[in-house]
């Protein structure tokens, strides 16, 4: 043979070899991989064909030598052909649908929120905010891109928009090109790593099936059966990983604006601090009655959630706080009334500090009403009580925390940050708090996002319609009643007997139920007039189209490799690496290297289906699968920013000014390379990180 290499050998590189080419010759990405596949194949063929690639079998008498295809090239080809079409119907209308939907809803979430200029409102207002301090034009962006990245999911559009609005401000601004071109390129990938994220979804619909695999292979090993080795079957969901994600996340995000303060006080005439005009005489400075303090103001501002936060970590870790499913739990408290009491003290506590000038009283009467909510939880209710109890028991606390709230949340209106950055962040506590917190799966949790970017892009558009604001809001809060309800109440009308009160809840649930509709297609009908909707629809067409494109392309080159037996030679050179943890490096180097040249869509159909059922093949108890998951997400992110073919180096590079080269933008990306490994080495060594969240929250 070849230099001393086997048939299979030879085989593989023909075929990566190809697929280099083909990616790097301008073809759209899909018709690319496919087309590298059939060519590969037809190589392959006729070199076995010829008897040029063969591998040498070892017999009890003599070595035989056996083609690369066996069968011939067209036993070969049907047999991959078949196999193909089954995996596509399976792949696409099997047991992985419903993970798969979410992607063009999250798609459609992100595009809508993009299209109504919620990015540029965003911007604007955290570089007022921010802009005064050494760097702050730069953590606006980083901040920006984390909400964007929270409530949106989309890299393209959240580089373009950002690349569009913040890089012409920054340049303006004296801001360095590489500062500001690295910064904007690399927040706006974080839409790749904090849920919802598109890297997460399809890793969810593949990585499930890998562990499995990877469990059955290592219990089969062991003479044992998955139950009986793990004590519960191998199921790891999306939901999971949405959960797994989200600390590490923030945790890339807190790196990037750490290394821009950092930037720019080392180097200050890179990042100067902008002058901001004469604020308005007539509105309550809340700098000037805190004797501008930034260090109490954050303090006041932040202390009180990180407070909450940390009191409901400890709380869960004594066992006072629990999911509160069956009968048998002890817990005090549940996650649910947990989430209220923070959330609803927030709230009141915010409004305490920033808007110190208003009566006390009806936000006094909200924090009694949280108090006054726990302690129902705890002295009054347990664990087997009705809903119907459950509800009347809660209505006065409530109804006191709704006065202190709507006083609170009226007041905060006022302050044009959080005016500016609330819709967002509700869009994301509903998503993710649905998630989360075991209300619901992603894909309907996906559905919620894109009917409330829908609505909250028409709000946007039709601000100053009072009307239209009116039917959009009460729609969005129709929504939150079906939420309230689904979480507290039985709504299966299938029952052969249901309860008083969960008919009413029924009844509720359906009223609410045509409220939403009614205004999730008037504010369709506001972004139809807006000239919206159409090419909102249109792109999102057109990202879910390639996604799928390269989904079915992708499958049929994996399928190609395995018909000559190179994706069972990988899994060998693989499994001889006997320490796991040393074969998740070298797995993550070889992703790594590969983000250089393949995006991350080929990176998780074609090559994580092939190493896939090693690397889970682990003790989940030493390496768990969630942990392993979101390094590799990590690890993909990073391939969006690697130079030369980083996808978010070509969106910034077409919106770039003249003056801004390709050189620049080179420049400033490599430190936020750098980050990213200091980012996957904290994981490494913290998988804490990653599975703090999964364990603490109920499962979906």
């Amino acid at each position: 043979m070849f230099f001393g290499l086997n048939g299979i050998e030879i085989s593989l590189i023909i075929t990566f070899t190809c697929l280099f080419i083909g990616i790097l010759s301008g073809f759209p990405v899909a018709f690319a991989i496919a087309g590298s596949a059939i060519v590969s194949f037809g190589i392959i063929a006729v070199m076995s064909h010829a008897g040029l690639l063969y591998t040498l079998v070892e017999r009890s008498d003599a070595t035989e030598i056996v083609p690369v295809l066996p069968r011939g090239w067209d036993g070969a080809f049907l047999s991959t052909l078949s196999t193909w079409s089954g995996g596509v119907f399976s792949r696409a209308f099997g047991g992985n649908v419903e993970t798969l939907l979410a992607v063009p809803l999250f798609v459609l979430m992100g595009i809508a929120l993009e299209r109504s200029r919620i990015a540029e409102d965003l911007l604007t207002t955290m570089a007022r905010t921010f802009g005064t301090l050494p760097g702050g034009l730069a953590i606006s962006v980083v901040l920006v891109g984390t909400l964007l990245a929270a409530s949106t999911g989309v890299v393209g559009a959240t580089v373009v928009t950002m690349g569009l609005i913040a890089l012409p401000t920054m340049l303006r601004a004296g801001y360095s090109k590489s500062l500001a071109t690295g910064v904007i390129a690399t927040s706006g990938t974080l839409g790749q790593i904090i849920p919802p994220s598109i890297v997460i979804v399809l890793l969810g619909s593949i990585v499930g099936d890998m562990y499995s695999i990877g469990q059955e292979n290592r219990a089969k090993e062991m003479g044992q059966t998955v139950m009986e080795m793990l004590g519960e079957p191998a199921v790891l969901s999306t939901g999971t990983l949405f959960k797994a994600a989200f600390i590490p996340g923030v945790v890339l995000a807190m790196l990037y604006a750490l290394y821009a303060f950092g930037y720019a006080l080392f180097r200050p005439n890179s990042a100067p601090p902008i002058k901001l005009a004469d604020a308005d005489p007539n509105k309550f400075d809340v700098a000037k009655h805190y004797g501008h303090r930034t260090g109490l103001i954050l303090f006041l501002v932040l202390g009180p959630i990180i407070a909450l936060i940390t009191a409901w970590i400890v709380l869960t870790q004594f066992g006072i706080v629990t999911a509160q499913e069956g009968a048998g739990d002890t817990g005090l408290l549940s996650h649910g009334t947990m989430f209220v009491a923070t959330a609803g003290l927030f709230v009141l506590i915010l409004s305490l500090v920033l808007q110190p000038q208003y009566l006390k009283l009806p936000l006094f009467i909200g924090i009694v009403g949280v108090i006054s909510y726990v302690l129902v939880d705890v002295l009054v209710l347990d664990v087997e009580a009705s809903s119907g109890s459950r509800f009347i028991a809660y209505a006065i606390p409530v109804i006191l925390l709704l006065i202190g709230a709507r006083t609170a949340l009226a007041r905060l209106s006022e302050i044009d940050v959080l005016r500016v950055v609330a819709p967002p962040v509700i869009l994301i506590v509903s998503v993710l708090g649905s998630i989360l917190g075991g209300v619901t799966s992603p894909t309907p949790a996906a559905s919620l996002g894109a009917a409330g970017a829908i609505m909250l892009a028409a709000a946007r558009l039709s601000s100053g319609e009072r009307s239209a604001t009116r039917i959009i809001l009460w729609a969005s809060f129709a929504v939150v009643i079906m939420l309230l309800m689904r979480g507290n109440f039985d709504l299966r009308m299938t029952l052969d007997e249901i309860s008083f009160e969960n008919q009413v809840a029924v009844w509720i649930t359906i009223v609410a139920y045509h409220v939403a509709v009614f205004g999730l297609l008037y504010s369709c009908i506001v972004l139809i007039r807006k000239k919206v909707m159409s090419p909102v629809v249109r792109e999102t067409t057109k990202v879910t189209s390639m996604v799928f494109m390269i989904l079915i392309a992708s499958l049929f080159l994996s399928l190609s490799i395995r018909a000559y037996g190179g994706e069972h030679y990988i899994q060998e050179v693989l499994r001889s690496i006997e320490d796991p943890r040393k074969l998740l490096l070298v797995v993550m180097l070889v992703l790594f290297v590969l983000g250089f040249v393949l995006d991350f869509i080929e990176i998780i159909f074609i090559v994580i289906p092939i190493v896939g059922p090693v690397i889970y093949a682990a003790d989940p108890a030493l390496m768990p699968p969630e942990w392993i998951t979101i390094l590799i997400a990590v690890n993909l992110q990073t391939s969006f920013i690697t130079p030369p073919f980083g996808f978010a180096l070509f969106y910034l590079r077409g919106v770039a000014p003249p003056n801004v080269t390709t050189g620049d933008i080179y420049r400033g990306i490599w430190p936020f390379v750098f980050i990213q490994v200091v980012g996957l080495i904290i994981l490494w060594n913290f998988p804490v990180i990653t599975t703090f969240l999964p364990d603490i929250l109920p499962a979906n």
